[in-house]
């Protein structure tokens, strides 16, 4: 909705006038011969404004006549004319009598525009591509003699709306966030009446937040020189969705019949007219209706003409000062925390907000509708939603939710199949109603990977088999890798080769094993093997061995609570049967210590 661009001011047209001089009671003089058979003719015009009022604005024309004639003609000559715009006649005048001396006359006459077909004039303008014509055929006649003078057409045209018309992007910023990105802007005409002008503005804005901007209805006024030419509001509320592009379409209408009331403002001030176009949300308050500017979709343009003496219209845009006239609450930091819980564990937010408008701003209490989501390999720990009310200054807001064992154990199943690799994402969607718009408030998203490497302290060296002080096998080439995990528990395979150095046969039995981390102890059994290798033989082995799954929440929680850290133990042990007798074996290189670390939720 927004008069841009060029201006109604480009009006910059010398005002001809068509003359007509005529005279009655002069035959007797023709017939004697007193007088010469050629008419006077007009040799120059020029116009200056005369008085201006509400109704009409006056208009003093000189001009001077020149009398062929040897002789003057006294008192029977009579002057008229008309000023036309695009076929509307705006104003018209007449001399009355006038006594044509000999040679070069000097003739005053003052006229009136009828202010109130400014706008059928206007109306035709806009509907002629805002182009107009003004038209003259002077003309001279003295008592029976006359001649025709060329008509006198002089053409401007007008580009009120060109300012209007841009493809550059602008972002529009609210504090330090982007809340939209013009990509373009257009105005045009609609078909004019000598009542209305329609008027039709868009903007095409991009919103590039995670949620949707959306204004609870936007109003308009267009003014020229003060005189409010169009004003309106919306059909409902305007939203662009989140992460899109979309239009904000506004349809105006100017009322033709303020135009006259323009033009007298106008005309008074040395012809120069202040355009302004205001776009605005609205907001309902208990003391009324509140106007919030929207300095993106608005516009002030200045321009000066000079209709009378044809001079060029002069046309520039001006900053109007105007900003939102508010600060869009802002986040100053985010604390997170686990703790064990009867039922399993609890994990929590606690986000600080900070409302800048202070106690005596309409914004000093804004209602504000969160959602903060936390996620492990796709895996939901928490969803939660808050709504609250911002006072001024800094408001925590709590996050949290508890966090099952069965979703402990379903993120450690998806970390083990990611070969133990884990994307934690944190997201948070915020909406501040700010009575006349809803916006989004950025609540800090946090993308990042931490990795574990339960199994690295493995040694695949050489691990005699001693039975009673000797050595009867070699384990070499061992090896420890993840099975395929459940929910109840996680696979360990183990597998290697022993090579029996003695004559008699030697019976793997089984393997035993033990994995602790931070005392709770995550595997504690022993698997069958069963692998028989005769004397002076190598054979493969392989078995495996089991992490309990219903363990790992209680090992998560302490190793969130010593602040991602845990000291892991893994002890194994081979039961071998040797000549008629099983003994106990333990596999010291298999064997080892290691410290866990991750950094999933600090800074």
């Amino acid at each position: 909705m927004s008069l841009v661009g060029g201006t109604l001011g480009k009006i910059a047209a010398v005002f001809a006038v068509g003359l007509v001089v005529s005279a009655a009671g002069v035959g007797a003089a023709v017939s004697t011969g007193v007088v010469s058979p050629e008419p006077p003719t007009v040799e120059s015009v020029e116009n200056e404004w005369g008085e201006v009022s509400q109704e009409r604005t006056g208009i003093r024309t000189d001009i001077v006549v020149n009398n062929p004639n040897g002789v003057g003609i006294p008192g029977v000559a009579g002057v008229s004319y008309d000023v036309a715009m695009n076929d509307v006649t705006v104003a018209s005048g007449s001399s009355g009598g006038l006594s044509l001396s000999p040679g070069r006359n000097e003739v005053t006459l003052r006229t009136h525009i009828d202010n109130e077909k400014i706008p059928a004039w206007w109306a035709s303008h806009i509907n002629n591509g805002e182009k107009t014509t003004v038209s003259v055929e002077p003309s001279v006649k003295a008592a029976f003699l006359s001649k025709s003078l060329p008509s006198r057409d002089r053409t401007f045209e007008t580009d009120m709306l060109s300012s209007f018309d841009s493809d550059a992007n602008q972002s529009v910023t609210v504090g330090n966030r982007t809340l939209l990105t013009v990509e373009g802007t257009d105005a045009s005409w609609g078909h004019a009446t000598a009542n209305r002008t329609p008027l039709r503005f868009s903007g095409t804005v991009h919103n590039p937040n995670g949620a949707p901007v959306t204004f609870s209805k936007l109003g308009y006024e267009v003014s020229m020189n003060d005189v409010t030419v169009a004003e309106g509001t919306t059909n409902g509320s305007v939203e662009i969705a989140a992460d899109s592009t979309g239009t904000i379409d506004i349809n105006s209408s100017l009322d033709n019949r303020k135009l006259d009331e323009w033009w007298v403002s106008h005309i008074r001030n040395d012809e120069t007219t202040t355009l302004d176009v205001s776009v605005f949300a609205i907001e309902q308050t208990d003391d009324g209706t509140r106007r919030v500017p929207l300095p993106f979709l608005s516009q002030r343009v200045i321009f000066e003409t000079d209709i009378l003496a044809g001079g060029e219209t002069n046309t520039r845009t001006v900053e109007t000062g105007e900003g939102f006239g508010f600060e869009p609450p802002v986040v100053e930091s985010v604390e997170r925390d686990w703790s064990a819980t009867d039922s399993g564990t609890r994990f929590s937010n606690t986000v600080v907000v900070n409302n800048p408008n202070d106690a005596n701003s309409a914004l000093a209490d804004v209602a504000l509708d969160a959602k903060y989501r936390v996620s492990l390999n796709d895996v939901t720990l928490f969803e939660d939603r808050t709504q609250s009310t911002l006072a001024p200054g800094r408001n925590e807001l709590q996050f949290g939710g508890d966090v099952s064992d069965r979703t402990i154990q379903q993120w450690w199943v998806s970390h083990v199949e990611n070969g133990e690799r884990t994307a934690l994402r944190t997201e948070g969607h915020a909406l501040a109603d700010l009575g006349f718009a809803k916006l989004p408030v950025g609540l800090p998203a946090q993308n990042r990977t931490f990795e574990t490497d339960m199994l690295g302290g493995f040694s695949g060296g050489d691990e005699a088999v001693t039975v009673s002080g000797r050595r009867v096998a070699t384990l070499h080439d061992m090896s420890s890798k993840w099975g395929d995990p459940t929910m109840e528990r996680t696979p360990m395979v183990v597998s290697g080769e022993i090579t029996n150095e003695r004559s008699r046969p030697l019976t793997v039995v089984k393997f035993g094993y033990e994995v602790k981390a931070n005392d709770v102890v995550l595997a504690d059994n022993e698997t069958h093997v069963g692998t028989t290798v005769p004397g002076q033989t190598t054979r493969s082995i392989d078995t495996n061995a089991y992490l309990d799954n219903d363990q790992i929440p209680k090992w998560w929680v302490g190793h969130l609570e010593g602040g991602e850290r845990s000291e892991l133990s893994v002890s194994y042990y081979a039961v071998v049967e040797y000549g008629g007798q099983q003994f106990t074996v333990e596999l010291d290189s298999m064997s080892y210590t290691d410290t866990i670390e991750t950094n999933a939720f600090g800074e």
